[in-house]
């Protein structure tokens, strides 16, 4: 799936779910507006032209009119344009120090690609949302077989750490897994529901109990689901074979609805370990609508797990 395909489920999946939150998301800017941030910030990739193509930004409630509306990403504010701007040009004014690298430092950020440590903020890093501490999350356009990989920054450790998710595409469909099925995301944060609006909270904090997932049925599995990200595999890794597992996704969809039309299964994800609970959503391509499906790995050869999932979501609870 496009990143198009896969932020229209996703908007899908909050205006059932959260529609407080959906209804927060701003309508994207003129083709011109646009133009005119990429040009006051440095050359975008297309996929994140592609992404404000499609909004403009969280509207956040304040003063009299507060009322909580959520987040659509866990733990940070969605840009808009302007703030794209307004974000990137602060961030190349109060520049990180790297007084402590030596006088070749800054020749040898030049040569980086992208996903490479600069510990600075270049101009070529784009900010789309920010966490409450105002580091912002965005996307490295820097050349190199990583090119338009999500990442973190932080005024303490700036861009250290690596890169989170390999695309927006991945980042967007890793969200809309979690919230289909009620399963945690990066740090543990678990979808939450409350009041229309999406929360996103941790079930080892006070107050992050799971208590949203009362009204969702529950999807017995025979062991516990693990979080990977994609963007930290390699060719060298043991991975599962997509091609095998999209071939018993397809089976499965034909094997529980036998009258249906099943045309193809589609993942985001292009690596997954070889590793028991590994786990990616599947789009199914039946009499014209697509229906998810998700391929649980058991970590025996490339045999998978296939379950459909409910409409609305679900909790899977492992019998282990």
């Amino acid at each position: 799936m496009n990143l198009t395909e896969v932020w229209t489920a996703y908007m899908a999946t909050l205006r059932e779910r959260a529609p407080v939150t959906a209804a927060a998301i701003r309508p994207p800017r003129s083709v011109d507006e646009r133009e005119a941030a990429e040009r006051a910030t440095t050359p975008w990739t297309d996929e994140l032209c592609e992404f404000y193509g499609l909004h403009d930004g969280q509207h956040e409630t304040s003063g009299e009119e507060h009322v909580p509306v959520g987040s659509v990403l866990p733990g940070f504010t969605l840009y808009s344009l302007d703030r794209v701007v307004d974000r990137h040009r602060f961030s190349l004014e109060g520049p990180h120090s790297i007084d402590d690298l030596g006088d070749d430092w800054p020749a040898v950020v030049r040569a980086q690609e992208a996903g490479e440590t600069a510990e600075m903020f270049v101009p070529a890093y784009v900010p789309f949302a920010e966490d409450g501490g105002g580091g912002p999350l965005y996307v490295d356009t820097r050349p190199g077989a990583r090119q338009g990989c999500v990442r973190m920054f932080t005024y303490e450790g700036a861009d250290e750490g690596g890169p989170w998710f390999d695309s927006l595409t991945e980042f967007i469909a890793a969200l809309c897994r979690s919230v289909e099925t009620g399963s945690a995301i990066y740090d543990e944060l678990t979808p939450s529901f409350e009041d229309g609006a999406l929360q996103w909270c941790d079930p080892g904090l006070p107050g992050g109990s799971m208590a949203h997932a009362v009204a969702l049925p529950i999807v017995r599995i025979p062991f516990a689901l693990v979080d990977f990200r994609p963007s930290q595999l390699s060719d060298d890794d043991d991975l599962i074979d997509l091609d095998h597992v999209r071939r018993i996704v397809i089976e499965t969809a034909r094997r529980l609805h036998p009258s249906a039309m099943v045309e193809d299964a589609r993942a985001v994800y292009r690596q997954v370990p070889r590793v028991r609970g590994a786990n990616m959503n599947w789009w199914v391509s039946m009499n014209g609508l697509e229906v998810v499906f998700t391929a649980i790995v058991t970590g025996e050869d490339h045999d998978v797990i296939v379950l459909e999932l409910p409409s609305g979501g679900c909790v899977f609870e492992a019998d282990e």
